[in-house]
């Protein structure tokens, strides 16, 4: 009986301890980072309503909302611009955090609605981003610029 309780308790405080896993482990934001040839291009990213949410130089690495409310995925699109260069847009999708599993052993019902009250149950699908931008002259032109090698 007294094995019984000890165990009862253990599991209670690790299941305490773990109440959204995937929060406790990925936090709100994830980070992307964002690549071009040629590089020095400049990024806007906007979220689902179209505000810009971050701008950077590529390469460069943003820090992205994961939730847009409460149990959905935050979308963004990366516009990638240059001079005498075709801008690209991205999209940026999430996916389930892989994390988010941890909650079925140990945080349940609360640990689920942790992480998806803080966004953690959504990971970008892409965590790299690397475009290779189409010169203005046309895509004769794109293959006589080719991107270099990613080590």
């Amino acid at each position: 009986m007294k094995n019984a309780v000890i165990s009862a308790v253990l599991i209670g405080f690790a299941g305490s301890t773990c109440l959204g896993c995937a929060s406790i482990v990925s936090g709100r934001r994830a980070d992307v980072s964002i690549d071009s040839y040629p590089a020095n291009a400049r990024v806007t990213v906007r979220d689902d309503d179209g505000k810009a949410v971050a701008s950077l130089n590529t390469p460069g690495v943003v820090a992205l909302q994961r939730n847009r409310k409460y149990f959905l995925p935050a979308r963004y699109t990366a516009t990638i611009e240059s001079p005498g260069f075709q801008p690209a847009q991205v999209p940026i999708t999430s996916t389930m955090n892989p994390w988010i599993l941890g909650n079925i052993v140990f945080g349940g019902i609360p640990g689920l609605v942790v992480d998806n009250a803080t966004g953690a149950a959504w990971k970008p699908c892409q965590q790299e981003i690397h475009r290779q931008l189409i010169p203005l002259d046309g895509p004769e032109h794109a293959r006589a610029t080719e991107l270099p090698p990613h080590p």
